[in-house]
């Protein structure tokens, strides 16, 4: 007997499965395959319609614990991020969980802080819960061996906004040198020719393809790049300020003005730094952030960004683990999101054009 959650009427007793195939006038394995959606695609969209309904009046919940011991999955999909405290974040679980929980799912969300030993204690906790997926936007390119690794022990493993080059593993990410080049592309065509990054921590492809993309384009526009050599070793208006001074220290007789952040946190802390030293945004330089991060348009001034479109990330993400889990044999295709530049009031012309 399968069981689910009590009866609308005096609570006494819990609604079956049978239950709802007595009301729905089908057989029980009819109902079974109506309400599960790897399953309901191979009958009528009217039993189906009619199974639901029923289900629905009896206030019926499926036991997924006994589901899962039939079928071995567990119905749950663990998302492991780089910091929850990452205002991007958010829209990326959003895109995720809206995916998959009509389909029966739940998340499970954990964070690394960016640290490998806790990714991996991550991945095992997870996996000894036997989650049927994992999704991580905490992969570093020195992380490739240990992703590998526990991808060969789930139904579906992908990366979302980072990818690790020759791990194999599919990912959605954002076209991060097409954002690095609109970045620059933007700055230079408002007559910037002093320009610097204040660039992400080493080791992550997205950070090396961002600083990748604005460099060519400052070197096509033939301005001076005067970036310094240091990164940030996490992505906080603390370390965008310290990399701020840093810029404006090393280059004291030519100082950038305009400048390219990594992340809009970053972008934050730049701006912090400039008005400590008496300096204002864009009069003296101008900010690009990434990410388009919640708020950043409520800034003074509203902050020029590129955007990440969490959700959307997060929903092909979703998608693409429902589908590996429908049909582990067939390898979906990795996504690549074209990257948009939003222009606000942190940018403009350089002092004195």
């Amino acid at each position: 007997m399968e069981a689910g959650s009590h009866s609308g009427g005096n609570g006494d007793r819990v609604v079956t499965l049978k239950d709802v195939a007595r009301a729905a006038d089908v057989h029980v394995s009819t109902a079974s395959r109506a309400l599960d959606p790897a399953r309901s695609s191979r009958i009528g969209a009217d039993t189906v319609a009619r199974v639901e309904a029923a289900a629905r009046s009896l206030g019926y919940t499926p036991d997924l614990i006994a589901k899962g011991l039939k079928s071995g999955m567990t119905t749950m999909i663990g998302v492991v991020v780089a910091d929850l405290e990452n205002p991007f974040i958010g829209p990326i679980i959003r895109g995720i969980s809206e995916q998959v929980e009509p389909t029966g799912y739940a998340t499970i969300v954990a964070e690394t802080l960016e640290d490998h030993d806790r990714l991996e204690r991550t991945l095992n906790h997870l996996l000894s819960h036997r989650v049927d997926a994992v999704i991580t936007t905490a992969a570093r390119n020195t992380d490739q061996h240990l992703l590998v690794r526990f991808a060969r022990r789930t139904r579906a493993f992908i990366t979302a906004v980072r990818k690790v080059e020759g791990s194999g593993l599919p990912f959605v990410i954002m076209d991060d040198e097409q954002g690095g080049e609109l970045a620059a592309m933007h700055l230079t065509e408002l007559g910037h020719k002093v320009l610097a990054q204040l660039r992400g921590p080493a080791g992550i492809e997205a950070f090396s393809n961002r600083a990748e993309g604005f460099q060519r384009e400052v070197g096509a526009a033939r301005a001076v790049d005067a970036t310094v050599g240091a990164r940030a070793s996490e992505l906080t208006a603390e370390e965008g300020r310290r990399l701020m001074a840093l810029t404006l220290d090393q280059n004291p007789q030519s100082p950038p003005t305009a400048v390219f952040a990594h992340a809009d946190l970053m972008a934050i802390g730049a701006l912090e730094e400039l008005r400590s030293r008496g300096l204002s945004c864009p009069g003296d330089v101008s900010i690009v952030g990434y990410d388009d991060a919640p708020l950043v348009n409520h800034m003074s001034p509203a902050l020029s960004t590129i955007a990440l479109p969490g959700e959307e990330i997060g929903a092909n993400a979703g998608e693409m683990v429902l589908e590996m889990l429908v049909d582990p044999g067939d390898p979906p295709e990795s996504i690549r999101l074209p990257a948009e530049l939003i222009p606000r009031e942190s940018t403009g012309p350089p002092p004195g054009a």
